[in-house]
């Protein structure tokens, strides 16, 4: 029962895209509820949590820190304290659902695995819509799904199973292909080498240029931490190569193609017009108008920023001042809220202080590989770096904290340092 009810919670985490009428200032998703519920249920079952002395001292140094720095620079109490609720329960939620799994992460992961599986057999199932015209097997909204413009994509060639857009469903299946990719070097045990390859598959099929992102970045630390390039010199050459190479694919592809070139003649103007604003595609216009809005509001407030989840207010302020006129910027506020960017965001509402703190965390929890290492620390390695792949992609392109359990990964790679830690300690 409680393995089912974990299960369940689990795939939950993955269906974020049911919104429930109700207005509170935020998007509330059915998955909100799932969460209090199970944190009610867990204390009602389970009553104690695993938590050591040292995690204690650091969530009241770090409560303490929080408190002090939105004290005195918040540009808005109201808005903290609504981000600040949404994170402590997704954050509390997850934190218990591990404690479920008995830091089981492997068992989790596996779990997890399956429900990625699904995903892509669904893909499969829209793919078949397409060609038999069957639209009923390709748009889910009839269960009361958000999928976006799921018909516009699919006839297109882009499948997203169940999730609202291509990206969501690669930042959901990243973790994974990692693994899959990992499986392919032999290494870890998580997942069959078919179901690695379907998997695979079933990403590139989404055409989202962050999921062949994050195909070739796994690809890359992978192969270098499996083959040292300081052991035979040849795998430099064959690894800049298979990079060019892969990079020149995916370049040729042609929504990637028109999504570079229009970034880059954006990005390379020092004075952009209004006419070049008005004909980009809208997913180079939000990456633009945020990294703007952006550069502007860290120049006022660069140590300590304007404090959580206050974006939408720099927003607000520096779109007009940084932003030509055109039909995007007068009629749409598109990431008004996130940044399009974890990085951006970050750095506005946390400021250098909270960004200096989240590269030292990477950087502390982040696994080496090695060889000698058991097929437990295999699998812990493969997860690890899975998660430190999705971190860098959500850095990049995706500005929300909680969406599709991110915070849920954040602990996982975490504890599986920690248990690789623990793991090898006590083999010694």
């Amino acid at each position: 029962m409680r393995a089912s009810i974990n299960k369940a919670c689990l795939f939950f985490i993955l269906l974020d895209n049911i919104f429930l009428p109700i207005d509170l200032g935020v998007d509330f998703r059915l998955n909100y509820f799932v969460m209090l519920g199970y944190i009610i249920y867990y204390f009602c079952t389970h009553r104690k949590i695993k938590l050591t002395s040292n995690e204690i001292v650091f969530l009241a140094a770090g409560t303490a820190v929080f408190i002090f720095l939105t004290v005195f620079f918040a540009v808005s109490y109201p808005l903290v304290l609504k981000q600040l609720l949404l994170i402590t329960i997704t954050l509390l939620f997850s934190f218990l659902l591990l404690n479920s799994y008995n830091f089981n992460i492997e068992r989790l992961f596996k779990d997890y695995i399956d429900f990625i599986f699904l995903a892509g057999l669904l893909v499969v199932v829209q793919v078949f819509g397409v060609l038999l015209k069957m639209n009923f097997l390709v748009d889910y909204s009839y269960f009361g799904i958000d999928t976006g413009r799921i018909d516009l994509n699919a006839a297109r060639g882009r499948f997203h199973a169940w999730f609202y857009e291509p990206s969501f469903m690669a930042y959901a299946f990243t973790p994974v292909v990692f693994i899959s990719i990992a499986k392919l070097f032999n290494i870890g045990n998580l997942l069959s080498k078919k179901k690695a390859i379907f998997i695979i598959t079933m990403l590139i099929l989404t055409r989202s240029s962050i999921g062949l992102l994050g195909v070739l970045l796994s690809a890359i630390i992978i192969s270098f931490s499996k083959y040292p390039i300081y052991r035979k010199p040849i795998f430099i050459v064959i690894s800049i190569a298979t990079i060019l190479l892969s990079s020149l694919a995916m370049y040729k592809m042609p929504a990637v193609k028109m999504r570079v070139n229009e970034t880059y003649q954006l990005f390379s103007q020092e004075r952009v017009k209004s006419e070049e604003v008005a004909k980009t595609n809208l997913s180079t216009y939000a990456l633009y108008s945020n990294f703007k809005i952006s550069q502007a509001a860290i120049k006022e407030n660069i140590f300590f920023g304007t404090g959580l989840g206050t974006y939408e207010l720099n927003y607000d302020k520096y779109l007009f001042k940084v932003i030509p006129p055109s039909n995007w910027r007068d009629n749409f506020k598109i990431n008004r809220q996130d940044a399009n960017s974890l990085f951006l965001r970050m750095f506005v509402e946390m400021g250098l202080l909270g960004i200096i703190f989240m590269v030292y965390f990477i950087w502390k929890n982040r696994m080496r590989y090695n060889e000698q290492q058991s097929k437990l620390k295999e699998n812990l390695w493969c997860i690890n770096n899975g998660i430190f792949v999705l971190i860098i992609l959500r850095l990049l392109r995706q500005g929300h904290y909680t969406m599709l359990g991110f915070l849920l990964m954040v602990l996982i790679f975490y504890y599986s340092k920690k248990l690789a830690n623990s793991a090898a300690i006590s083999h010694i």
